[in-house]
C-alpha cells in the first residue's frame, strides 16, 4: 500500500465573512487549499479508487459561500470535517482571507484547520426486550454515520447480568471504527443510541434496553466529567474483554501497556 496526498488549490469564491459588520454588507474573495491524505495512492490507474477531485472542490466552494460566519477558523474547520467525513481519509484545509481589514501592508491571512479519524472501541448491551433488535439498531445508527467509518463489530454473546443489580440474561457486542467524533462527541452518540432505544436509567448497574460504552479512544487517557477511557471496570469484564478480543486482540491498553488479548487470558485464568 502507497500513501500519499491528493492537493487541491485556490478555490476561490466570492462571500461576506467576517466579525465586523462592514465585512458582512460587502462581498470578498476567499480562497481554500485541502490536502486529502490517502492511504492508498496507487489506484491501478482506476477513477473509481480515487477520491471525485470535482466533488471535493464542490464541497470547499459550498462551505466558502454559505451563510456568514465571523471566523475563516470556522470556514476551515468546517472545509476539513466534510472532506473527511466524504472520502474517509484525513484533511486539511486552508481559508485564505487577502482583503482581512488589517491595519498595515500584507499579503495573506489564512487558518489550517485538521480533520483526523481516531481508531475506538465501544461497548454494547442488552438484556430487555428484543436485545439482538436493540445491538442492531444502534449497529446501525453507528455505520450510517459519516463521521464513523470501518465498522466491525463482533459476535453477539449471551451473558449473565454483571452487578447485582439486573435480572435478566444480557446479549452483548464490542464494535471498533475510526471516527471524527470528539471524546465528547462520541460520548453524545452513545447518550443519543441510548435514548433512542427508550432507556430509562433507574439504578446503576440496572436492566437497560441499550447500553453504549466507550472502551478506548485511540491510545489516550481521558478523565472529564462524564467521561472515564479506558473504561474503568473492562479489565474485569469478561463480557466486554471476550468480544474485543474477537476483533482487537492486538489494541493496547493505555494505562496498563497490555493488548487486550492478554488481559482477557488475565481475566480468564482468575476466574478459575
Amino acid at each position: 500500500m502507497m500513501k500519499g496526498t491528493v492537493n487541491i488549490k485556490g478555490v476561490t469564491v466570492n462571500a461576506s465573512h467576517g466579525a465586523y459588520c462592514f465585512e458582512r454588507e460587502e462581498v470578498h474573495p476567499f480562497t481554500a487549499d485541502a490536502v486529502l491524505y490517502t492511504e492508498d495512492i496507487d489506484c491501478g490507474d482506476e477513477l473509481a479508487r480515487t477520491c471525485d477531485y470535482g466533488k471535493a472542490a464542490d464541497i470547499m466552494a459550498e462551505e466558502l459561500s454559505a451563510p456568514s460566519v465571523n471566523l475563516i477558523e470556522t470556514l476551515a474547520a468546517r472545509i476539513a470535517k466534510r472532506l473527511a467525513a466524504e472520502f474517509g481519509c484525513d484533511c486539511s484545509a486552508t481559508v485564505h482571507k487577502p482583503e482581512a481589514p488589517l491595519k498595515v501592508r500584507f499579503s495573506d491571512v489564512s487558518v489550517t484547520a485538521h480533520a483526523r479519524f481516531t481508531r475506538v472501541c465501544l461497548g454494547l448491551g442488552s438484556n430487555m426486550g428484543d436485545r439482538k433488535s436493540y445491538l442492531d439498531g444502534a449497529v446501525a445508527a453507528i455505520t450510517a454515520d459519516k463521521d464513523n467509518r470501518d465498522v466491525r463489530v463482533s459476535s453477539y454473546i449471551a451473558t449473565a447480568p454483571y452487578g447485582g443489580a439486573a435480572k435478566g440474561e444480557f446479549l452483548n457486542a464490542c464494535l471498533v471504527m475510526r471516527t471524527l467524533k470528539s471524546p465528547s462527541g462520541l460520548l453524545a452518540m452513545c447518550a443519543a443510541l441510548e435514548n433512542a432505544a427508550g432507556r430509562v436509567r433507574r439504578e446503576r448497574w440496572g436492566d437497560r434496553t441499550l447500553d453504549a460504552d466507550i472502551l478506548f479512544y485511540g491510545g489516550e487517557i481521558i478523565d472529564m466529567p462524564g467521561l472515564t477511557v479506558p473504561h474503568t471496570d473492562m479489565c474485569n469484564r469478561g463480557f466486554v474483554l471476550g468480544p474485543l478480543c474477537e476483533i482487537a486482540p492486538g489494541t493496547v491498553h493505555p494505562v496498563y501497556g497490555k493488548t487486550v488479548a492478554d488481559l482477557y487470558a488475565e481475566l480468564k485464568r482468575r476466574e478459575k
